[in-house]
């Protein structure tokens, strides 16, 4: 079935189109070779969901663990570089620290398209030639020098961008093979799904996923009308990101789906605020603040007093029913403290990398940020 209807209490009944939230198929559940296919049981639902194919490529750590940058990704892009192909890496624009892989730079191609997806998701009012400047200089600091930068959104809901990637990209690879390269999340598949849209295979091949020659890495391979190829590589495992830190199921409730509406909240010292039991925020000592998140609209921002936040993180680490949690967190002790001094009358981020950030007017605040182990906090104006 293709359509789902809707029950109602008149002679006609409301008959509405089904679409995987990931690429904007329609879903199906009779044939698992076709695109949009989910299983019956998902389909009989009604619940909003991903086809098979998304599911498996946005929680491909929990069908093949998400690799880590190694000697597998060095071959692929060692072939890259010798046929003078051009690599696409892709960026998630609500988390660009943990779209960069440490030490990848010096293994790309020559030509390198830096494509910024999921710019639909960011709040209104925020600046593109700043984001631009914003991830140039993390990519420049990770050895990463592209040769043009894009922003796009692969959103089956408001895509952007998405012609102008297509001609970007067919007159970059000058008639050689592409290669799209990125961290785990950053909607890279997606992304390609929506470029196929605007793409007709003239050739006999057929799209395939196999192991790369000679590496162990699953790559799907799509036929170009020339001989050559698009090569979509699995996403990189990032351990600075808190995406790679929580539970495949998990990560819904971290990144955005939709546009992000910040929260503003104003607090005293002794206040906590808790993402779940994914991190939080200690107000320990300072003047009355009003602190901004930017966070997915799914992710509530909990604010409780300090002396009770050890136990209500706690409570929710424990709570078998919550479904927005991470099992990995059961007590503060498995959160590492960061204490961040504030600028006075400077403008302050805290970035906690793959979650969201935090805005606020430094005057005399103390704070600690307490995230996992291994998770990256980036503090813009702030010290520690």
């Amino acid at each position: 079935m293709f359509f789902k209807k809707n029950k109602t209490s008149g002679l006609t009944e409301e008959i509405r189109v089904r679409r995987c939230y990931g690429c904007g198929a329609i879903l199906q559940d009779q044939d698992p070779n076709e695109v949009g296919y989910v299983n019956p049981e998902k389909f009989n639902s009604g619940e909003e969901t991903l086809c098979e194919r998304c599911y498996k490529l946005r929680h491909f750590s929990s069908f093949k663990k998400s690799p880590d940058f190694n000697l597998d990704y060095v071959t692929i892009l060692n072939d890259a570089k010798e046929h003078g192909a051009l690599a696409v890496y892709v960026m998630n624009a609500f988390n660009p620290a943990g779209s960069i892989i440490d030490g990848i730079g010096k293994y790309l191609p020559k030509k390198i398209l830096v494509l910024i997806n999921k710019t639909d998701v960011l709040p209104d009012g925020y600046k593109e030639d700043e984001l631009v400047a914003y991830c140039q200089d993390k990519l420049l600091k990770a050895g990463i020098t592209p040769t043009a930068i894009m922003t796009t959104s692969s959103s089956s809901v408001n895509p952007s961008n998405i012609d102008k990637v297509f001609k970007q990209i067919d007159k970059m690879r000058s008639g050689q093979s592409v290669y799209f390269v990125g961290a785990y999340q950053v909607g890279k598949s997606s992304l390609i799904n929506c470029l196929l849209m605007m793409y007709t295979n003239s050739t006999q091949k057929m799209i395939t996923t196999a192991p790369y020659p000679s590496t162990t890495l699953d790559v799907t391979s799509i036929p170009l009308n020339d001989g050559n190829y698009i090569y979509d590589t699995p996403g990189i495992y990032n351990p600075k990101s808190i995406i790679s830190f929580v539970e495949p199921e998990a990560v819904k409730f971290i990144l955005p789906r939709n546009q992000i509406k910040p929260v503003s909240l104003g607090a005293k010292e002794g206040t906590s605020f808790l993402f779940s039991n994914f991190a939080r925020i200690d107000f320990v000592k300072g003047s009355k603040t009003d602190f901004t998140f930017y966070k997915s609209n799914d992710l509530e921002v909990s604010k409780v007093k300090l002396s009770k936040a050890d136990s209500i993180l706690e409570a929710i680490g424990n709570d078998l029913v919550n479904d927005c949690k991470t099992n990995r967190i059961k007590t503060v002790s498995d959160l590492v403290p960061t204490k961040v001094i504030a600028n006075k009358a400077t403008a302050e981020t805290i970035r906690i990398v793959g979650l969201g950030y935090i805005n606020y007017v430094g005057v005399d605040q103390e704070i600690t940020v307490l995230v996992p182990k291994g998770v990256e906090i980036l503090l813009e104006n702030g010290r520690r």
